[in-house]
């Protein structure tokens, strides 16, 4: 079974999507892990992002057939068929805005390369505990609403939670990401539809008024990036019909589109890396 999206990837110029030594892996609807390409080996992968589109309850109740049904069919990194092995799961913390739980995440090695990955469901961001879905309407209601400080907090979720504190630091770390996410992007569609015009308009005006050039144009910069991605998502649609995302998992569909043309799912940077994703 092939992913379409794997399939309209296959037809892009790859060497415009990713670097040399990566490889090509991607995502299924369904969750599954499509095939990769060949004659190449990814140097390393941090985690493997996993379509879950329902909540975090029912992950937690349907973990063992979920594992079963995203576990890879070809190694994303030496290509061997039905090569990868379940290798245990570790558990890691996931907060919302009203409680915290905890959440097995589940490893898988190939038994030809030895490499291990862990099988990161989409809800979740690498090295991040607040939910992706979460940190994208913060994102949002900041960048294009103009909300900021104790007023976007509330909005957000009640009680500082998450702390307004740690709000700032999602939106700083997403405008920094932009500083490659954006030119990456453009990179992308241009691969995609080579004939479209990439201006995502005129950054709003709350943006245009920030004092601080350089704080005006890492959130400007920023702001972009969320309408290129958009763009990518409607010109993937046009081709899938049938994906799977919602609105609000705009930054999850970007994550698993990064990992399908061989980078890194990262999103938010920078990251400690001294904990697992």
């Amino acid at each position: 079974m092939v992913d379409p999206l794997a399939r309209f990837l296959d037809h892009l110029r790859l060497d415009a999507l990713s670097d040399s030594g990566h490889t090509l892996s991607s995502l299924l609807p369904s969750g599954r892990l499509a095939v990769p390409a060949t004659g190449c080996q990814r140097r390393f992968t941090v985690a493997v992002v996993c379509y879950f589109a329902a909540s975090v309850e029912s992950y937690r109740t349907a973990f063992a057939a979920w594992v079963i049904a995203v576990r890879p069919e070809r190694c994303p990194h030496c290509g061997g068929e039905h090569t990868s092995i379940l290798w245990g799961s570790y558990r890691r913390w996931v907060y919302t805005t009203t409680d915290r739980c905890q959440v097995r995440i589940e490893r898988v090695r190939c038994r030809l390369c030895g490499v291990t990955d862990a099988l990161l469901p989409s809800f979740l961001h690498l090295f991040r505990r607040y939910l992706l879905p979460l940190i994208q309407k913060a994102i949002s209601l900041a960048l294009d609403a103009g909300l900021w400080g104790e007023v976007l907090a509330d909005a957000v979720g009640p009680y500082d939670a998450p702390a307004p504190s740690t709000i700032r630091e999602w939106l700083w770390s997403f405008a920094h990401s932009a500083e490659w996410l954006l030119p990456w992007l453009q990179r992308t569609l241009s691969a995609l539809e080579p004939l479209t015009a990439l201006d995502p308009g005129r950054a709003p005006a709350h943006l245009q008024t920030i004092r601080n050039p350089k704080r005006r144009a890492a959130f400007t910069r920023a702001w972009q990036t969320l309408r290129l991605a958009e763009m990518l998502y409607a010109a993937v649609r046009r081709r899938q019909p049938d994906l799977a995302f919602r609105a609000d998992s705009l930054l999850a569909f970007l994550a698993a589109t990064r990992g399908a043309a061989g980078r890194i799912p990262r999103l938010l940077w920078p990251q400690a890396a001294s904990q697992a994703p």
